[in-house]
């Protein structure tokens, strides 16, 4: 059955560290609560251990080397606070997979892997945080990469923070985010099902749902998502009147690209569990 209390108990906790920390901002904060709540009150502490795993490593990466990212971000001290739509983003699509497993399938599968419809709704929810999480770890330490990325359409040498811009390292990172949520959903389920060994599955699935859904978004990014660049400032700026348009048509924001992005990593292995179970 869920647990209410326990949802209770767990969301304020994550509230209060998260402003304690400055990682939501008020309305971020309640964002994440409300998710906290259809999340945590799930009996599968799956859900809960990879958005958690989501949350708290993304939230650290985020503050990591904060004096370089303010000299390449115009915006940094803005951004480094998660807003009400930042958290709907990030966790919409999660907590509705929640829900819908919680209606059909709330303690009526002892495996996750008992049911063909169960397994989507596990590798849709891991696609979904695998995705966000690989483009954070992406966002947040490719842009400390020694040299300038490069333009996933164009091929060229852009600077640091260009939407569609990738490096070495914010490729390496969005495996190794998507990988990082997949072994603590691997490691969960092993731990509370006890029905397998490690299902090491869901860590390459996890792994490959941050790599592919980080170059979704800078795909995205680098086509339907303007961005602007300071000669003045010599960085990439949100608004300037001086600035000059170096990528993208301003179709769609950051946010927006984050939720389409999110959406198709979660179809995409939402179907292959359905063609490969």
């Amino acid at each position: 059955m869920p647990n209410y209390l326990f949802a209770l108990a767990l969301s304020v906790l994550l509230v209060i560290h998260s402003r304690r920390k400055k990682s939501l901002s008020p309305n971020g904060a309640a964002g994440a609560f409300a998710l906290g709540m259809v999340t945590f009150s799930s009996s599968y502490a799956y859900f809960t251990v990879i958005l958690l795993t989501f949350f708290l490593a993304s939230s650290k990466l985020t503050k990591f080397k904060a004096e370089r990212k303010r000299m390449l971000e115009a915006d940094y001290d803005h951004s480094s606070e998660r807003t009400l739509i930042q958290v709907a983003c990030n966790g919409l699509t999660g907590g509705i997979i929640v829900t819908l497993f919680q209606i059909y399938y709330e303690g009526q599968v002892s495996c996750f892997d008992e049911t063909r419809n169960s397994v989507i709704l596990f590798w849709a929810y891991m696609g979904h945080y695998a995705c966000c999480a690989g483009d954070t770890w992406a966002s947040e330490l490719g842009i400390l990469n020694k040299s300038w990325p490069i333009s996933i359409i164009k091929f060229k040498k852009v600077p640091p923070g260009t939407n569609g811009g990738v490096s070495p390292l914010g490729l390496a990172a969005s495996i190794a985010g998507g990988a990082c949520v997949g072994l603590s959903g691997a490691i969960t389920l092993a731990i509370q099902q006890s029905c397998h060994g490690l299902p090491w599955e869901i860590v390459v699935l996890g792994g490959l749902a941050g790599l592919g859904g980080s170059l979704i978004d800078s795909i995205l990014g680098a086509t339907v998502q303007r961005t602007l660049y300071s000669d003045k400032r010599k960085m990439v700026v949100e608004d300037d009147k001086d600035a000059t348009v170096i990528s993208g048509w301003n179709i769609l924001d950051n946010h927006q690209v984050n939720f389409v992005s999110s959406i198709l990593t979660t179809v995409i292995c939402g179907a292959a569990a359905y063609y490969l179970q």
